[in-house]
């Protein structure tokens, strides 16, 4: 499926810009970390400014709040992980992590927006309604954020606490349905996920694609660092620490290329593994139902296996990012695509909506979208 062409690692001693981008984040950030994993992969030095998003340069600059903010060595500000990403990807096209062939680029579209929009529910939810999470997650938290704050430790912990936890209705995870999250949910795309990288590599080929950063953030941050989480992580697949750890280490090993058709053509359906249209498949189990039903009704309900349920309403970031990822599904539609979200049992989410799509936005600019935050704050 792959062709094992070595692409090198920029020198680690000479970065492709020796001005470092500053990214003010957190280290246990699902968000931040996806960006950092980003920059060490693109050899893009960088340094953490501790944020809890008492930025007051990048607020009178339009920013809402969702971290990481990113300062480029030129002073400008950036916003938005995957907006973030694709710039810099536009600048620094060496190490890219987007596909030319339009089929895999969408389907890193697809991923990228299934981890940002469906698996930090998880990542937040396990995060406050585990006792040992909450204590670790805190901890670490208030640790950085008192650098921007500068507020007492225990001071700034409990404001951390109480403010992710009022999230965590709106996200739709409560002490009712946790278990159902983890369990038909998160365990379930843990193993699916791991058995293809374990086979491939990456979720595209040999090589990292912006959703391989995106479940990298997810993962460095929570699902194998928080202490419950490791827990379930080690219990329904190892190759997750081996993909989480091939990211923390970038230029340990060589890249190949993506997955690739005979000669010149589109990827079809028939050139892709079937681990990855099983992890295609994922996506249409809960999330793509939901979000499909949630940004036409205003809110929807997820079932859960198990019984239990999550009523979720959108939300105006939610409603821009899917009308994005309908626009490219638009502009990428052939029947190569189509046949591939066919196979995986996922068309109808995208075909059947096409009506939502919007505008895809142009990376080669430094973005500040207006809307930046995934879910409403806590009060």
């Amino acid at each position: 499926m792959t062709h094992e062409t070595a692409i090198p690692a920029p020198p680690r001693s000479a970065p492709p810009t020796s001005d470092p981008f500053i990214v003010h984040g957190l280290r246990v950030s699902y968000f931040t970390r996806k960006v950092t994993g980003y920059l060490d992969h693109a050899g893009l030095a960088w340094g953490l400014q501790p944020s809890l998003g008492a930025n007051m340069a990048a607020m009178e600059a339009g920013w809402n709040g969702g971290i990481p903010v990113v300062e480029a060595p030129d002073g400008t500000l950036m916003w938005d992980s995957t907006s973030v990403i694709l710039h810099l990807d536009t600048r620094f096209p060496e190490r890219s992590v987007r596909p030319s062939d339009p089929v895999l680029a969408f389907l890193d579209a697809l991923l990228d927006d299934f981890s940002d929009e469906w698996f930090y529910r998880h990542a937040v939810g396990s995060r406050w309604l585990f006792e040992e999470n909450r204590v670790s997650g805190s901890l670490d938290i208030a640790r950085e954020g008192r650098y921007e704050l500068g507020t007492p430790f225990d001071l700034t912990r409990e404001f951390v606490t109480g403010a992710m936890t009022a999230c965590l209705p709106r996200l739709g995870t409560t002490p009712d349905n946790i278990d159902a999250w983890i369990a038909d949910s998160l365990q379930p795309w843990q193993r699916v996920f791991g058995a293809h990288v374990a086979e491939h590599g990456f979720l595209l080929g040999r090589r990292p694609s912006l959703a391989d950063f995106a479940f990298f953030g997810g993962n460095a941050a929570h699902f194998t660092n928080d202490p419950v989480c490791i827990r379930w992580t080690e219990e329904s697949s190892m190759a997750v620490f081996d993909h989480t750890r091939s990211l923390l280490i970038p230029g340990s090993q060589p890249l190949g290329e993506w997955f690739a058709g005979s000669g010149d053509r589109l990827i079809t359906v028939d050139d892709l593994p079937a681990t990855l249209i099983e992890v295609l498949a994922e996506a249409g189990r809960h999330y793509l139902p939901w979000v499909a039903s949630a940004t036409v009704d205003g809110a929807a309900t997820v079932q859960f296996e198990s019984g239990p349920t999550a009523q979720i309403a959108t939300t105006d970031f939610l409603d821009t990012a899917r009308g994005v990822l309908l626009a490219r599904y638009v502009a990428s539609r052939c029947p190569e695509l189509d046949g591939v979200l066919e196979r995986a049992g996922i068309l109808q989410w995208f075909a059947d909506f096409t009506d939502q799509a919007a505008e895809v936005p142009d990376h080669l600019l430094a973005p500040q979208p207006a809307d930046n935050r995934p879910y409403p704050g806590g009060a």
